[in-house]
C-alpha cells in the first residue's frame, strides 16, 4: 500500500470519529469485536490448572486466567467449575477474587486478580537460606499469618473448608497484600452453606512435595492433618483447616515442615502419629515457649485437642503479641504476672509503693474476665440458635443430598454416597431412608458398630441386620479391618442368603480398595471358589515378574469379576466358561488370550492397552469392537468372522491368524500387504 493511500485511509478513520459526537473513545472500545481476554503470558501451573496473565480489554487490567492443562481428563472439568463458584462466593480482603467464569471451545476458565509478588514458600525458602527479607522479623511473620486466619476464619463462617493450606498457596504482594489462593480441594458443609453453594456441595478429586494429591489422599503432605491422609476414618472438618494452619505456623517459626522424609509413606505416618519435633528442637532460632505450645496445640493428633475454630488461635497468637499469657501453654500465676509486668513497667513501679492499688486492678481483671465469660457465652447461644434455625431452613434439602447418596450408590461410589447420606441425615434426622442406606454404606465398609447404630435409626429389621448385628459381635472396632477369611465367609453368607447386592456391593468395594498384592491374590483365589460354588478347584497362577495372570483350563469357571482392578499386564483365560470380557476392567492388559470360551461379543472388551488378542474358538462374529485399536496381534481362527471389512479398520495390525477357508480369496487380495497371515487347520 502506497503511503499517501495509507494516510488518506487514516485520515478518513479520524475524520470520521470525529463526525460521531455520540460515541466517546472509551464506549468504543467496549464496543470493539474481539476477544475480551488477550495478549496471554504463562506465569505458573500445578495441579490440573495452567495460570496466564492476560488483558481484560474491558477494563483495561492484567488479570490471571486458569485453565485446564491441555489433555487433562474431562472428569476434571466438574471439579474445575466447582473449585472456580466456590472461589467466587468468598468475598474477603485476604482471598483471591474470582472476577469472571466462563467456556470457551468447551473448555472452563476463570479469571481473578493478579497478585504480583511472591508465594509464602519463597518466603520461608529466603528466611532459611538467611537472604535479607522484609520478614525477618517474628512480629512481621505473625502479622502475616494472621490475615491467612482471617481467611480462614471467614470461609468457615461461609460453610467452606479450604483443605489444602500450605505456604505455597499464600501470596504476599510487595505492597502488603495477602492473599490464599488455589481452592481446588475446598469442599462445602451442607448444614452452614448458603443455599446458592448446595448444588457444589461434593464427598470431596508424582511430585508430592510440590503437587496435590488425588486418589485416597487429599491434601499436600507436610501440611494435610491425619484425617485427610487416609489411614485413619476420621471426618474432615474445621479442625482439618487448624491442622494445616498449625503446619503453616510451624514453618513460620523454624523455616522447615513439620512432617517430612524422602518417602510418602513415611510423611504419611508421621503426619497420623503426629509425630515430629518441637520446634525449640529444630530451629536455631530463639521460638517463645508460649508461641511453640500454641503449634503444638493445634498440630494435635486428635481434632478434639486442637482449637476449637480459626479465631480461638487467632486469638492465642494476638495475646502472645499484645504480651499475654496463652492458654495453650497453662502459664503459672508467677509467669502471667511476669508477662503483665513487662507490659506495664510504668504502672509495676508505681504498684510497687501502692500494694491496694494493685490489688484494685488485679480484682478489675477478675471481674473483666468473667464478663468476658458471659458474653462468650451469650454469644455461643446466638450461634446455636442461629446454627438451629438455619439447619431448620436446609432441611427441605435433605432428600436431594438423598438422591445424590442414591444415584452415588447405584454407580458404586460408596465413599461418595456416605458423604452425601451423612449431609441428608444431618439435614433431617427423620429421613429414614438416608440412614437405611448409611446403614448400608457403613456395612460395605465393614464398619458394623455404625451400621447397626443407623439401622436402629431406620427402623430396620431383616435378614442383613441380623448378618450385621452378628459381626458387630466378630468386630466391634470399625478402625479395623476384617482378615481375609473372615471377608469371605461373610461374602458367602451373603451369597447363601440371596442377598445378591450386598455380594456384590462387598465385592467390589473390596476390589476397588487399596489392598496388598498378597491379600489381593488370596482374596480372589476365594473369592472366585465363592462365586462359582459348582467348581472343586482352582488353578490360579500370577507371574510377579511378568505379571501374568494364568487361570486357563479352569471350565467350570464362569464368573470372575473379582479380578476386575488386578495389576496384571498379561492374561490367560482360554478353556474357561467365562461369557463376556467384564473381568478384565480395570486392567493394564497388554496382551489377552480367552480362546475356547463362551464370549460371543466384543462390546464388553475395554483395555485400551491391548496389543494381542487371541478370541479364536468363541462365539464371536462381528469385529467393530476392535476397529480403531492399537493390536499388533490377532487371532480370529475358528469363530464366525467371515469379512476383514473390521480389521482393515486395526492401523498398527502386523499379524492375523484364521483358519483356512475362513476368508474368501476376494478377501484375502485385499488385507494389506503389511499384516503377516497365519492359516491354522
Amino acid at each position: 500500500m502506497r503511503k499517501e493511500d495509507k494516510f488518506n485511509r487514516n485520515f478518513s478513520q479520524l475524520f470520521e470519529e470525529a463526525y460521531t459526537p455520540e460515541e466517546s473513545p472509551l464506549e468504543d472500545a467496549l464496543k470493539r469485536p474481539g476477544d475480551r481476554y488477550k495478549d496471554f503470558e504463562f506465569y505458573r501451573e500445578g495441579g490440573i490448572k495452567e495460570i496466564s496473565i492476560c488483558l481484560d480489554s474491558r477494563t483495561g487490567r492484567q488479570v490471571a486466567m486458569a485453565r485446564m492443562k491441555k489433555n487433562s481428563d474431562v472428569d476434571r472439568k466438574e471439579p474445575f467449575i466447582r473449585e472456580a463458584r466456590i472461589n467466587a462466593a468468598l468475598q474477603h480482603p485476604n482471598i483471591v477474587p474470582v472476577y469472571d467464569v466462563g467456556l470457551t471451545n468447551n473448555e472452563p476458565w476463570f479469571t481473578m486478580k493478579f497478585i504480583d509478588g511472591q508465594s509464602l514458600k519463597e518466603i520461608i525458602q529466603k528466611l532459611k537460606n538467611q537472604e535479607e527479607s522484609r520478614f525477618n522479623n517474628l512480629a512481621d511473620r505473625l502479622e502475616l499469618f494472621l490475615k491467612v486466619c482471617d481467611a480462614v476464619a471467614y470461609s468457615h463462617s461461609r460453610g467452606i473448608l479450604h483443605l489444602d493450606l500450605k505456604p505455597d498457596n499464600i501470596r504476599v504482594s510487595e505492597y502488603g497484600d495477602v492473599v490464599l489462593c488455589d481452592w481446588g480441594l475446598a469442599d462445602v458443609i451442607p448444614s452452614e452453606c448458603d443455599e446458592p453453594l448446595l448444588e457444589v456441595c461434593s464427598s470431596t478429586t508424582k511430585d508430592f512435595d510440590e503437587m496435590t494429591l488425588d486418589g485416597t489422599v487429599k491434601g499436600t503432605p507436610g501440611y494435610m492433618a491425619p484425617e485427610q491422609t487416609g489411614m485413619i476414618k476420621e471426618r474432615k472438618g474445621k479442625h482439618t483447616d487448624i491442622f494445616s494452619l498449625g503446619a503453616v505456623l510451624y514453618s513460620l517459626l523454624t523455616y522447615k515442615k513439620a512432617f517430612d522424609g524422602d518417602e510418602l509413606e513415611s510423611i504419611l505416618t508421621k503426619t497420623v502419629n503426629a509425630d515430629f519435633l518441637k520446634p525449640s528442637q529444630v530451629s536455631d532460632n530463639h521460638i517463645p515457649f508460649s508461641l511453640e505450645a500454641v503449634c503444638l496445640k493445634a498440630l494435635s493428633k486428635r481434632p478434639e485437642d486442637r482449637y476449637s475454630s480459626v479465631k480461638e488461635l487467632q486469638q492465642e497468637i494476638r495475646d502472645f503479641i499484645n504480651g499475654f499469657t496463652t492458654e495453650a501453654e497453662n502459664a503459672s500465676i508467677m509467669k502471667s504476672l511476669h508477662f503483665w509486668v513487662k507490659r506495664n513497667r510504668t504502672l509495676s513501679i508505681i504498684s510497687a509503693f501502692a500494694l491496694l492499688l494493685l490489688l484494685g486492678l488485679m480484682i478489675t481483671s477478675i471481674i473483666n474476665l468473667k464478663l468476658a465469660e458471659t458474653n462468650a457465652k451469650e454469644v455461643a447461644d446466638k450461634l446455636r440458635i442461629e446454627k438451629e434455625y438455619h439447619m431448620r431452613i436446609n432441611k427441605g434439602a435433605a432428600p436431594k443430598f438423598y438422591d445424590r447418596a442414591y444415584v452415588a450408590y447405584e454407580s458404586f461410589q460408596f465413599d461418595d454416597a456416605l458423604n452425601f447420606c451423612n449431609s441428608a441425615a444431618e439435614l433431617d434426622e427423620s429421613l429414614q431412608e438416608a440412614w437405611k442406606l448409611k446403614a448400608n454404606l457403613h456395612f460395605i465398609r465393614q464398619e458394623f458398630k455404625a451400621a447397626k447404630e443407623a439401622f436402629k435409626r431406620a427402623r430396620e429389621e431383616s435378614i442383613l441386620t441380623e448378618i450385621n448385628s452378628e459381626y458387630v459381635q466378630i468386630k466391634a472396632n470399625d478402625k479395623k479391618s476384617l482378615s481375609t477369611k473372615q471377608y469371605l465367609e461373610l461374602i458367602t453368607q451373603l451369597r447363601d442368603n440371596g442377598l445378591l447386592r450386598e455380594f456384590t456391593n462387598l465385592i467390589h468395594y473390596k476390589i476397588f480398595s487399596e489392598i496388598s498384592l498378597d491379600e489381593r491374590i488370596e482374596f480372589c483365589k476365594g473369592a472366585v471358589i465363592v462365586h462359582n460354588p459348582h467348581m472343586k478347584s482352582l488353578k490360579f497362577k500370577f507371574n510377579r515378574e511378568f505379571k501374568h495372570l494364568d487361570l486357563s483350563g479352569n471350565t467350570d469357571m464362569q464368573v470372575a469379576l473379582c479380578l476386575q482392578n488386578f495389576p496384571a499386564a498379561s492374561a490367560d483365560f482360554s478353556y474357561t466358561d467365562i461369557s463376556d470380557f467384564i473381568a478384565f476392567r480395570k486392567q493394564s492388559l497388554n496382551a489377552l488370550n480367552v480362546a475356547h470360551t463362551s464370549i460371543y461379543e466384543l462390546h464388553s472388551l475395554e483395555n485400551p492397552e491391548l496389543r494381542n488378542l487371541d478370541i479364536s474358538h468363541t462365539g464371536i462374529g462381528n469385529l467393530r469392537g476392535l476397529a480403531g485399536r492399537p493390536l499388533i496381534k490377532l487371532n480370529i481362527s475358528h469363530n464366525a468372522v467371515t469379512s476383514i471389512g473390521h480389521i482393515l479398520q486395526i492401523p498398527q495390525l502386523e499379524e492375523l491368524t484364521i483358519h483356512k477357508g475362513q476368508l474368501t480369496k476376494s478377501e484375502l487380495y485385499h488385507l494389506p500387504k503389511t499384516i503377516k497371515l497365519i492359516e491354522v487347520d
